[in-house]
């Protein structure tokens, strides 16, 4: 909420109005400054800067004042020229909600089941995510390039500018980009979402520049290219008969609008818009409604052209356009829904005497043509991620087929409860075969693996759709430092073609849209008084339009530097030169780090010191002179070098002399104290030896009478021996004899025997 002081018959009226939070406001009527304060307080300069009138006289609204039979041709004529513009897009409208799928950002569930799609019979749900690498890279390259954070203008400089132009370009440099940064919040936002979906995207990105009648400040915003109907048969902005900016506005905005005089009061019924094709996929990706339930929030479908209509009632007097029959630009503002013409204004300058139409949109193009909205990543790489998309989805089916097989069953088992069997580790299910074979019931289909041919198949396509969307790959290897610059920078250029000559297509855009945002603070200079603070304190308007008028503002942007990677190139290159002994001293050494720092945006505050002064070259003469005298007070210096060295040596010897009678007499007591030690040590070495020699003796004669006492022992155990031995022969041999006897006795007795019992005669056998 903002206060809104005014000046009207002598008193102060105060208006509250919603708009956005803004500290700093402009009445358009009076031209007074209103500022409020952290504390609450508010500021009013009253003696500011009245803005001129007459512009706002011209470019008024016309609706009221054309006859209505007349603007009935007009509203029918504009309607069915917008509908035909509208018709020759629709292909383009078709791709870009085609589009919307390839990239691959709506989260889906594989299937349950194969199902046939465009794709082929698949059941997952995965999509390459080629297209939507190549946006995003291409997106965040031109992000960097044209959206610096210090901001996004420079000061042009042809080296002819005094020292006070060069201040005022750089405190107008940093007023407009703190303007664009701080002010403008919508400038970076906006950009940004443009050179993503747009210009990468679909081939081409749009900015809208024009002064809120709301904001009360120039605005660059961006139009999403199917809210810019413009025929696609066309091919430039400048060339096309109509261009028309579909708006939707909500209730209150377009009431807001009213209020102010931008549009005139209507009796029409709510709006009931209806979404195209890229708003429902849209909101099906974010699952949300492409238009709101309550009819209260249902927005107005606006139709803003600039167009050509002829009507000689407006054009001035002495205009050579009077009476021709020839139409002139017109700024035409329609309800689409209700298709209720709502302002008409003049679209040209008032001293323009060419009538020409006043810029309001500028084209961001990646590829030109072939139609009006040119080519994008989408047309390039649309075909490629498709068929990388099937590709995947055919190999995670082939190998979800592959590791779970499916087949066909005899209808013989179809008296099974469950023909769907998922078994596990270790587990077996009974199937009914009708007392056939398992085997000629069952049989499974033959489903393959992922194949070779398909993942080379999978890289090839990727290799190339890389190379296609300029995927460069820039060495960066230990030894990158010893690549020449020129092979480095050939290979960059070589791998960035199509990346460089979009840059400079985009360069070549934020400049025209730059020379649009300075026209319109030429027109409203308080604008960017009220919002540039400090750096512009103590301007009025006329220094800052003489300011704007010598200063050429340009983007910060190279043309010929489409990425960081070229300057970083272009910065080494400098190195090199410095190291090259017949160059180093015909460059400024301070210079090349200046912009190799600048190459590497390092801020080279407190970074960079000013080189130590050389001194003067000495007088031959007084050198002479200085090195006279240093020679004779180098002769004095060694004299007494000499004399101390001399007594040093003499102190040395006297002190070597006393420390050898020192030595020798150490030496002496040193050997009486070891003789001394030897005699002790020779009674102590007798001593033993004799304690030794007692001690063997007696074990010695101990050890004789034991050997002896085991002798005699041994000798009465031999004797007893021997008797044993004798006794036991003896009873051997009465054994003997005795064994002798019984064997004879035994002997005559079998002979006795033989002969009392002599054996008897064969009996002969009897004849048959």
């Amino acid at each position: 909420m903002y206060w809104l002081v005014a000046e009207q018959d002598g008193a102060l009226h105060v208006v509250i109005d919603d708009g956005d939070d803004q500290t700093i406001m402009v009445d358009p009527e009076t031209g007074t400054i209103t500022e409020q304060k952290p504390d609450g307080g508010v500021i009013v300069r009253l003696d500011a800067h009245r803005p001129d009138t007459k512009e706002d006289k011209w470019f008024a609204n016309l609706v009221d004042k054309i006859d209505g039979i007349k603007l009935s041709v007009i509203q029918n004529d504009l309607i069915d020229g917008i509908k035909a513009d509208d018709a020759s897009r629709q292909g383009w409208l078709q791709n870009g909600a085609r589009g919307m799928d390839i990239l691959g950002l709506k989260i889906e569930s594989p299937g349950s089941d194969v199902s046939s799609t465009g794709e082929g019979p698949v059941m997952s749900k995965v999509r390459n995510p080629l297209l939507l690498e190549a946006c995003l890279k291409g997106w965040a390259n031109a992000e960097a390039e044209l959206l610096p954070a210090s901001g996004p203008v420079k000061v042009k400089s042809d080296g002819r500018e005094t020292n006070q132009e060069d201040d005022d370009g750089d405190r107008l440099e940093r007023a407009v980009n703190r303007y664009l940064t701080e002010k403008a919040v919508e400038y970076y936002p906006e950009t940004s979402h443009m050179l993503l979906w747009g210009v990468y995207f679909r081939g081409s990105g749009f900015k809208k520049v024009y002064r809120c009648p709301m904001r009360r400040r120039p605005v660059s915003e961006k139009v999403d290219g199917k809210d810019l109907i413009v025929s696609d048969t066309s091919t430039d902005l400048r060339s096309c008969g109509r261009i028309t900016h579909q708006i939707e506005m909500r209730p209150s905005v377009f009431k807001r609008m009213v209020l102010l005089g931008a549009y005139r009061k209507t009796g029409a019924p709510p709006p009931n818009p209806e979404p195209d094709a890229i708003d429902s996929k849209i909101a099906g990706i974010q699952g949300t409604n492409p238009t709101p339930d309550r009819p209260e929030d249902k927005p107005y479908t606006i139709w803003e052209a600039q167009c050509e209509i002829d009507l000689d009632d407006f054009i001035p007097d002495g205009s050579k356009f009077k009476g021709e029959g020839i139409p002139l630009p017109y700024l035409v503002t329609i309800d689409k829904d209700n298709e209720e013409v709502l302002s008409i204004r003049r679209d040209w300058d008032e001293g323009d005497e060419h009538c020409n139409r006043q810029r309001m949109y500028v084209r961001y193009p990646y590829i030109p043509g072939p139609g009006f909205y040119g080519t994008g990543m989408l047309n390039l790489l649309g075909n490629a991620s498709a068929a990388m998309t099937a590709a995947w989805r055919e190999a995670l089916d082939a190998g979800m087929f592959a590791n779970f097989p499916g087949g066909m069953i005899a209808k013989l088992a179809g008296r099974q409860i469950n023909t769907d069997f998922q078994v596990g580790p270790g587990e077996w299910k009974p199937v009914e075969t009708g007392n056939l074979p398992i085997s000629q019931i069952i049989m499974p289909n033959p489903y393959r693996d992922v194949t070779p041919g398909l993942l080379g198949l999978i890289d090839k396509i990727t290799e190339q759709s890389k190379a296609l969307g300029q995927g460069a790959e820039i060495p960066a290897a230990e030894g990158i430092a010893n690549v020449p610059v020129g092979t480095m920078l050939a290979q960059i250029e070589q791998a960035t073609k199509v990346m460089a000559a979009a840059h400079k297509g985009m360069h070549t855009a934020q400049s025209e849209e730059i020379g649009m945002l300075v026209d319109l603070f030429r027109r409203h200079p308080e604008d960017l008084l009220t919002a540039a603070g400090d750096e512009l304190s103590g301007w009025d308007a006329q220094r800052l339009l003489a300011a704007l008028q010598n200063v050429k503002l340009v983007p910060v942007s190279d043309p010929n530097v489409p990425s960081h990677i070229h300057r970083v190139a272009k910065a080494l290159g400098l190195v090199q030169l410095l190291q090259i002994p017949d160059f180093k001293p015909l460059l400024s050494a301070k210079e090349a780090l200046l912009r190799i720092l600048a190459a590497m945006r390092e801020d080279p505050t407190g970074l960079v010191q000013e080189a130590p002064p050389q001194a003067a070259a000495p007088d031959p003469v007084g050198q002479a002179k200085l090195m006279d005298a240093g020679t004779n007070r180098m002769k004095v210096q060694q004299k007494a070098a000499e004399t101390q060295t001399d007594a040093q040596q003499k102190m040395a010897e006297l002190d070597a002399e006393t420390k050898m009678h020192e030595l020798d007499t150490t030496k002496e007591v040193i050997i009486h104290q070891a003789d001394t030690a030897k005699v002790q040590a020779g009674e102590m070495r007798d001593q033993a030896t004799l304690a030794a020699k007692t001690h063997l003796d007696n074990r010695t004669q101990d050890h004789q009478e034991n050997m002896d006492h085991k002798g005699h022992a041994l000798e009465v155990a031999k004797a007893g021996l021997g008797a044993m031995q004798d006794q036991r022969g003896h009873q051997l041999d009465v054994a003997g004899h005795i064994l002798d006897a019984k064997s004879q006795a035994d002997q005559s007795a079998l002979q006795t025997h033989q002969a009392l019992n002599p054996p008897q005669p064969a009996k002969p056998k009897a004849k048959k």
